[in-house]
């Protein structure tokens, strides 16, 4: 059992009082129950920003920056990694015991698990597209492009639609774990070590896994649910054709999201065999200027001010 089934995550009578006239007018009827929760995530995401803002010079009072921007860059990486490690774990859970009720009904099937989870994503998201629209001279357009798209795609999984999404997206975040921890050891000068190295395989292998293999796979599964054979006359096929739109924009996005993946994994080889395998002494001497490089990934960028999200 997860962290994401207990009952203290219930919410108050109350609070779903509140929410579900307006989750109701809105279209989104799975909300209200976990509209808590989303609350939280959002309050917790801009907490976890300014606690970083307080301790990291503590932590690493030798490494934390002292320019205003690159103090911001450095804060927003720690909430994304911190929700990184706590998204991870509860995604893959998920994966391993979904709700029966998501394998039922697929399309508009509800799991309470999977509703917090999305209700999180979502808290999370805002934040991420608030603060990435407020800097975005350093972060990046394409960076908050990220932010607003998943914020939307995770909040109209709680029409509910497509739920089961959900984990199988946010299991992505294992490569962002090791990512942050390649640009850490950037932070702490340990560009180019064994440490580095190491960190740099795992973060290949976990994104061969979770966003090559896993990710084509479940599109395929995304593309097979909702776009049925011509001569599919079942009643899930008929659901599915009265879905409009929104079927259609989940696919497109997903595909997206797929190719671009291929594409950064491609920039990240390069840009990792720059760094560790100089072929000649011109070959070490661009490996060593590479060193002072970021690896893009998930469009991320991990030793600079102004990041690209890439999506």
């Amino acid at each position: 059992m997860s962290w994401i089934e207990s009952r203290a995550l219930d919410s108050y009578p109350g609070f779903v009082a509140l929410a579900k006239p307006l989750g109701d007018r809105l279209g989104f009827t799975a909300l209200p129950e976990v509209a808590h929760l989303t609350v939280f995530a959002c309050v917790a995401s801009f907490a976890a920003q300014k606690l970083s803002a307080i301790i990291s010079p503590v932590i690493f009072s030798s490494y934390y920056p002292t320019n205003r921007v690159k103090k911001n860059d450095w804060d927003l990486h720690m909430v994304g990694w911190l929700y990184a490690f706590m998204a991870t774990p509860v995604a893959i859970h998920l994966l391993r015991h979904p709700s029966a009720s998501l394998a039922a009904d697929p399309l508009y099937g509800v799991g309470l698990p999977e509703q917090r989870l999305s209700a999180i994503a979502v808290g999370y998201f805002i934040w991420d597209a608030f603060v990435t629209a407020r800097h975005i001279g350093t972060q990046g357009f394409g960076f908050f492009l990220h932010g607003a798209v998943c914020l939307v795609a995770f909040l109209f999984t709680l029409r509910p639609f497509v739920l089961w999404c959900g984990p199988t997206f946010l299991i992505w975040e294992t490569s962002t774990i090791f990512l942050n921890a390649h640009w850490l050891l950037d932070k702490l000068h340990m560009t180019g070590s064994i440490a580095q190295m190491v960190n740099g395989l795992f973060l290949v292998a976990s994104y061969v896994v979770v966003r090559l293999i896993m990710g084509t796979y479940n599109s395929v599964r995304l593309w097979k649910l909702l776009v049925p054979a011509a001569k599919d006359t079942s009643f899930l096929a008929l659901r599915v054709r009265d879905a409009g739109r929104i079927r259609w924009l989940y696919l497109i996005l997903n595909l997206a999201a797929n190719s671009l993946n291929f594409y950064w994994f491609r920039l990240m080889l390069l840009a990792l065999k720059k760094r560790f395998v100089p072929t000649s002494k011109a070959g070490a001497r661009q490996a060593e200027r590479a060193r002072e490089k970021p690896i893009p990934v998930d469009g991320k960028i991990a030793n600079q001010d102004k990041r690209v999200k890439g999506q």
